[in-house]
């Protein structure tokens, strides 16, 4: 299949999720999960605090605020795992670092040619979740110093038990055994962001599952916990960096898989 007649895949896993679509303007993301962009086609345009960056391929650590323009260009988006050992698994085998921003996957070329024949494919998510874990993780090992917490794996666990409800962060750190400035702290130190963006990302999450999973948008959304669709609509925006439409009502068609 031609990548123009391709449709765009948007594929939902608890541990990662992995878009790949053409985008018909820059984004514009304020990002609450650690991401890596491969460009398909042609350089990307990063644009992060003062910086310019030209690239094909970059890593970003979740909390940033910048945009991308992909020109015409397919974008495969993988965002990470969010306790960071994805993040800390691939930075030491990008080329380069410009501030928080690394850039140059090692392997660059091989990975575009793995995810261009993923695409034209349609392939079935198993199989582009193997080739995520090989890119991320080829050896099956932790990396070197990471160490998650379980006080904020819990407080995670609780957010997305009940995601619908606004457990309160006094409740939240009592049920991990820690003050609230203390897991205010903790939390955003860990997770690269604060728990209020974290409970947002996770219910655009569940809304799109929710949606894979047959449920109209509005239903999805408001099971989610949004109060309304334009609550919805704003919260995507805002983080994905571009309107729900533009990626679940796409002209091609989207393969949608929640796993």
């Amino acid at each position: 299949m031609h990548p123009s007649e391709a449709p765009v895949l948007l594929y939902l896993w608890d541990k990662r999720t992995f878009s790949l679509n053409l985008f018909p303007e820059p984004l514009q993301l304020s990002q609450a999960a650690a991401m890596l962009l491969v460009a398909l086609d042609g350089d990307l345009l990063i644009r992060c605090r003062s910086d310019a960056l030209r690239c094909r391929s970059a890593l970003l650590p979740a909390g940033l605020e910048l945009s991308v323009d992909s020109g015409s260009s397919r974008v495969a988006i993988c965002y990470l795992d969010v306790f960071g050992e994805d993040h800390a698994l691939l930075a030491p085998r990008m080329a380069t670092r410009c501030g928080p921003l690394h850039i140059g996957l090692e392997d660059e070329a091989a990975c575009i040619t793995c995810f261009d024949e993923l695409h034209r494919r349609s392939a079935e998510p198993p199989e582009v979740y193997d080739c995520l874990e090989r890119l991320i993780n080829p050896h099956q090992e932790s990396p070197p110093g990471f160490v998650s917490d379980p006080r904020i794996a819990r407080a995670i666990e609780l957010i997305k038990t009940d995601v619908s409800c606004n457990q309160s962060i006094e409740f939240l750190a009592e049920q991990v055994g820690l003050s609230v400035p203390r897991l205010t702290q903790l939390f955003r130190q860990k997770i690269g962001v604060p728990i209020r963006r974290y409970r947002q990302w996770h219910r655009l999450f569940v809304t799109s599952v929710g949606v894979a999973r047959g449920l109209n948008l509005t239903d999805a959304a408001m099971a989610a916990g949004f109060t309304d669709s334009a609550h919805f609509s704003h919260t995507f925006r805002t983080i994905i960096g571009m309107s729900p439409s533009a990626v679940l009502a796409h002209p091609r068609g989207i393969r949608l898989f929640a796993g």
